[in-house]
């Protein structure tokens, strides 16, 4: 069995030692997928060496699934879940709202007290209004939460960086997805532990049509215009190649991904022990991004 082989790093301030490659469990909420898969799935992760688990109110049953079968476990992962969305991502934005969510996914997950919530890609408005900031501070003053973060990307996220209040933020960062580079840095220079979503761009690179699905659809455009090649990552597959640049690059925690496919971890836990791109290739897809990306902001 495939198994990470890398250090933990830590997740900023919060002192808590992850695995470079987290869990992001949407595919166990928000698919049709068998809860006793689910159990198979989490477990074997936590013995392959992954120690964070990504999860959110709005994720469907996902936060049910962790609790049901690895909250016996709770000592062997740090354990992020999100608030502001509830099913189907409702808006629940209010301090009151928050605060049921987040009371909510607690008794989901099985937890007395989560490591880490994260306000779930509240807009830019929103956050200099100010209730959000100040109702997710609360959960962490209710003892409901240890930490707390931002989830979001480009101005929104340098914002919430700006306000020196969030340990943790949680951004895109891929090679169709550079927007956030220097924030990410930023992050890290102000001691904010550094999640990334979507490090895979929903696995655009490299095909040869346009996805389907509307989510990965926003990286099509950007794949088309990059026009980048196998021959860019030194003969390496896409897969492989965009974890690993977004899993070593400056200021990062932990990368998240997120499959049912007990493969495709094993896969994304492989790519994380082959250590970072040839510093050549990592330079060649920056400058690809900065010279074609007509302004693009990060894709949340």
């Amino acid at each position: 069995m495939s198994a990470l082989d890398v250090p933990p790093r830590t997740l900023g301030r919060t002192g808590l030692e992850v695995s470079p490659l987290g869990y992001g469990s949407v595919p166990i909420g928000r698919a049709p997928y068998p809860s006793d898969d689910a159990g198979r799935l989490l477990n074997t992760l936590l013995d392959s060496g992954i120690t964070l688990l990504d999860t959110a109110a709005a994720y469907g049953k996902a936060e049910q699934e962790i609790g049901t079968h690895v909250a016996h476990r709770r000592d062997e992962y740090t354990l992020v879940t999100k608030t502001g969305a509830t099913d189907n991502y409702a808006p629940a934005w209010s301090a009151r709202e928050m605060r049921e969510t987040t009371e909510r996914s607690l008794r989901r997950l099985k937890a007395d007290v989560v490591d880490v919530v994260l306000l779930h890609t509240c807009d830019l408005d929103m956050l200099r209004a100010g209730e959000v900031v100040d109702g997710v501070q609360e959960l962490r003053e209710r003892g409901l939460a240890r930490w707390v973060g931002y989830s979001g990307d480009s101005e929104a996220l340098s914002y919430a960086l700006g306000l020196g209040v969030f340990d943790v933020i949680e951004a895109s960062y891929s090679p169709l997805d550079q927007a956030n580079r220097d924030l990410l840095k930023q992050a890290a220079e102000q001691d904010v532990g550094v999640l990334l979503k979507r490090p895979l761009a929903n696995g655009v690179p490299g095909r040869t049509s346009a996805p389907e699905d509307e989510y990965a659809g926003q990286y099509w455009p950007r794949w088309q215009a990059l026009e980048l090649t196998r021959d860019d990552i030194g003969g390496l597959e896409w897969p492989e190649a965009s974890l690993r640049f977004a899993a070593y690059a400056g200021g990062v925690t932990c990368a998240l991904t997120g499959s049912g496919s007990l493969a495709n971890m094993q896969a994304n836990m492989a790519a994380i022990n082959a250590g970072p791109l040839p510093a050549d290739v990592v330079e060649n897809l920056e400058r690809r991004f900065d010279e074609r990306s007509e302004n693009w902001l990060g894709l949340t």
